[in-house]
């Protein structure tokens, strides 16, 4: 980390101890950004960097508040073998279910690559700590009349290690914080 400190400067590494997950990894970054838009990818290297000036385009132009990245559109490039069959499913399924509740086409809910203005999660609290904090900050900003897009972008097999998220456990949690975010008050 001290090489990549010493050749990006501009950039500013935060390690959150102890880890407690997913969310609250994100609202620690949230709190030390200074920028009027926050960008979220995941260090997996899944997502393609050279999607954000895709992702970021509607709301530089005004079109959306939020964009989030989906790997399930038409014009995405998801690379063969990229994600388990289990895994893709599940996904598919939780953007389904997200899509009823919130009354608004979700292509992929669980992608760790979005965009949004600042003061979108300025209007809001995120409580979640764990990884149902893709839920959470899609559906508040729905709540709130944000405006929310989906882009399409390239996804392929992560280069190192394995996911850290448990599947079973983690579905029925978003089916649970789904349902529980959609109907809290906002």
């Amino acid at each position: 980390m001290t090489q990549l400190n010493k050749e990006f400067s501009h950039l500013l590494y935060i390690q959150c101890i102890p880890d407690r997950g997913k969310g609250d990894a994100i609202k620690l970054g949230i709190r030390h950004s200074s920028r009027d838009i926050i960008l979220q990818i995941d260090a997996d290297l899944q997502f393609w960097p050279e999607d954000i000036p895709a992702l970021i385009y509607p709301i530089i132009n005004n079109q959306a508040d939020m964009t989030l990245g989906s790997r399930f559109l038409l014009d995405s490039q998801k690379a063969l073998g990229s994600a388990t069959l289990l895994r893709s499913f599940g996904n598919l399924f939780f953007s389904f279910y997200c899509s009823l509740l919130y009354r608004q086409k979700i292509s992929d809910a669980l992608a760790g690559f979005k965009a949004w203005k600042r003061e979108v999660t300025e209007s809001f609290n995120l409580t979640s700590h764990t990884f149902t904090y893709e839920i959470e900050l899609f559906a508040k900003a729905l709540r709130k009349n944000w405006r929310v897009q989906d882009m399409p972008v390239h996804y392929e097999m992560r280069k190192t290690g394995q996911s850290k998220v448990p599947i079973i456990k983690t579905g029925f949690r978003i089916l649970r914080d789904a349902l529980k975010f959609r109907f809290e008050k906002a």
